[in-house]
């Protein structure tokens, strides 16, 4: 599968390939500070391949970080459900896939009514993985941000367009619903695919942990031994793009066996 990392003119701006008659759609969601420049030329690969493909932006990305202080998870979780009831309406066969905090969207969407039909989670975060975590309610009313948690690639001529500062509110109400999302993964029935960077300097490995723990079914994980937590952007890029092709085309009735690779 081909893929074109050329930029468009509005790298950060929602896209959109509908309305070309498939049966199947699938839904990307970008990360906390992100943008769905991390999806789009994976998107527009598998648009190539006669499937529809929504790359929502989410409320108080794509702009700069003093947007994103008035949002919240509720705001980015809406977005998502939203979006994903559209394709639904359309389409026999939706699949989601996430990165980072995307990946909690996704799994979230998936422990609820009117879940997917099937999960692609890259280096998906199900906790924020700092000692100050725990103090983010407290934090947010005496430090208004702090440095950008962007740009974690390996590929040197690949750039996600993060803000440059990551506002702490925000992320405060992002670690507060990662616990919810964390004791709903048992409701989730569809199948998931958790594909993990061999280094990522973003989310650690427990999100991994929990993810085979805490399903139903074991995920399926695909390790990405060349890329970092941008994978969607790196090195690993076509094994990520044949994964969604291969869960836009397979009518799973089974969750996959779990392949670590690794």
């Amino acid at each position: 599968m081909e893929i074109d990392f050329t930029l468009r003119q509005d790298p950060t701006a929602a896209y959109r390939s509908l309305g070309g008659g498939s049966s199947a759609a699938v839904l990307f969601l970008h990360g906390i500070t992100g943008s769905p420049v991390s999806w789009v030329p994976i998107a527009r690969a598998i648009a190539d391949e006669g499937i529809d493909v929504s790359v929502p932006l989410l409320p108080g990305h794509g702009t700069t970080w003093q947007d994103m202080i008035a949002t919240g998870w509720a705001d980015w979780l809406g977005e998502a459900r939203t979006e994903l009831g559209r394709l639904q309406a359309d389409h026999d066969r939706v699949v989601v896939a996430g990165l980072s905090m995307g990946g909690a969207l996704a799994l979230a969407l998936a422990s609820a009514e009117g879940a997917p039909d099937e999960v692609i989670v890259v280096n998906p975060a199900l906790y924020v993985d700092s000692p100050f975590a725990p103090l983010l309610p407290v934090l947010k009313h005496f430090v208004r941000t702090i440095p950008s948690i962007g740009g974690d690639i390996a590929h040197p001529d690949r750039d996600e367009y993060a803000y440059d500062r990551t506002p702490l509110a925000p992320m405060a109400t992002f670690h507060r619903a990662l616990s919810i999302v964390r004791e709903d993964l048992w409701k989730i029935d569809c199948p998931v695919t958790a594909m993990i960077s061999g280094e990522d300097n973003v989310v650690g490995p427990r999100t991994l942990r929990a993810l085979r723990s805490d399903l139903q079914h074991p995920p399926r994980t695909v390790a990405l031994r060349r890329s970092r937590h941008v994978a969607t952007l790196d090195f690993d890029a076509n094994t990520i793009a044949e994964a969604v092709l291969q869960a836009v085309r397979t009518e799973a009735t089974v969750p996959f066996p779990s392949e670590t690779g690794e």
